[in-house]
């Protein structure tokens, strides 16, 4: 009986090496001749072996590499990224399976390349060494450089928007002309003082203030003159005031301030002194000094109570802009009278 023969791949490898064959000089050849970078390293980065491929690379002999650090073969920052990520990686897990970075050529060339690790232990009780295969990837590498442009464009393109959104809410409660906050944040700046009035039992105090003989200043040095003086009068009261307390530009020549917490009476008379004090001093407009006083009114809210106890309290949205319209007509008010004692 013929027995047919099964080829199978247990059965070739089975069957006699064919003339000529040596396993050790072909897969030397194979480790040589392979379009990928092969090195041996021991753990710290030393090259024990490198095949051909790396060579032609980085322009140097296996002798040359032979006892040199692989991390010599890489730019700087590719050889942090090495020491901080792919040695503790297979300190803690035996393999690294892919890492992008470039290898450094002999005239300083770079070639992109992916990396992929892993460690074995030569024999029983014999020392750890790295197998490295590097397979050259240049579009690879362009791809992530212009995915990493594209990012970078984009978190500009954001923080652009952001500062202009910033620039936009910061200019929509701010008086252009000084920086002063405007009648919007002063209303916000308002209705937070009720609040905290209320909670504390307390009183808000207000100062309404105008600029004596300001058409004056503008028919006789023009409006640009009108306008430092503007600017230096907000300049003196914020340096007058507390970091807490609000001055706004109201309109015009009118600037508004709020004592921030509960206030007496007697201590918002010392605030207004210290408002009027700031402008003792004239101010230069174009090298010429002109003397500046302010129409200074005050007026206080009632002592104001949480909602549901007994007497005044800020109450709703509705009852704080009332109490707010009620704080700034006789503050008005009072200045108006301030500047007929004037």
């Amino acid at each position: 009986m013929t027995t047919a023969q099964t080829d199978t791949p247990a059965a070739a490898m089975a069957q006699p090496a064919p003339p000529g064959f040596s396993a050790a000089t072909d897969f030397e050849a194979l480790f040589h001749g392979a379009p990928a970078g092969y090195l041996l390293t021991m753990p710290d980065g030393t090259i024990v072996a490198a095949n051909q491929t790396i060579c032609t690379w980085t322009g140097r002999t296996r002798a040359d590499l032979a006892g040199t650090s692989m991390l010599r073969l890489m730019p700087a920052g590719d050889r942090i990224m090495y020491l901080t990520h792919a040695m503790p990686e297979l300190d803690n897990s035996g393999s690294l399976t892919e890492l992008s970075l470039q290898i450094l050529g002999a005239d300083g060339s770079r070639l992109p390349a992916l990396l992929a690790a892993s460690r074995f232990r030569t024999a029983a009780g014999g020392p750890e060494l790295d197998r490295i295969i590097l397979v050259s990837a240049p579009e690879r590498r362009q791809y992530e450089q212009e995915l990493a442009a594209a990012l970078r464009k984009l978190e500009a393109a954001e923080a652009d928007r952001q500062r202009l959104l910033e620039e936009a809410r910061y200019d929509a409660v701010h008086d252009s002309l000084t920086g002063l906050p405007n009648r919007v944040l002063l209303a916000d700046r308002l209705e937070t003082a009720f609040d905290a009035a209320a909670r504390d039992g307390g009183q808000v105090g207000l100062l309404f203030c105008d600029v004596n003989g300001f058409k004056d200043i503008n028919d006789a040095l023009g409006h640009d003159a009108g306008d430092q003086v503007l600017r230096q009068v907000a300049a003196r009261l914020t340096d007058a005031l507390r970091n807490v307390d609000t001055v706004a530009r109201y309109s015009g020549d009118e600037f508004v301030i709020l004592v921030s917490g509960s206030v007496t009476a007697l201590e918002l008379e010392l605030v207004a002194a210290r408002v009027q004090d700031s402008l003792r001093e004239p101010a230069i407009v174009d090298g010429t000094p002109v003397q500046v006083r302010l129409a200074i009114g005050s007026a206080m809210t009632p002592v104001l109570v949480p909602p549901g106890g007994v007497g005044v309290g800020a109450g709703n949205v509705g009852a704080k802009a009332e109490l707010a319209r009620d704080l700034l007509r006789r503050a008005d008010m009072d200045m108006y009278a301030a500047k007929g004692r004037a």
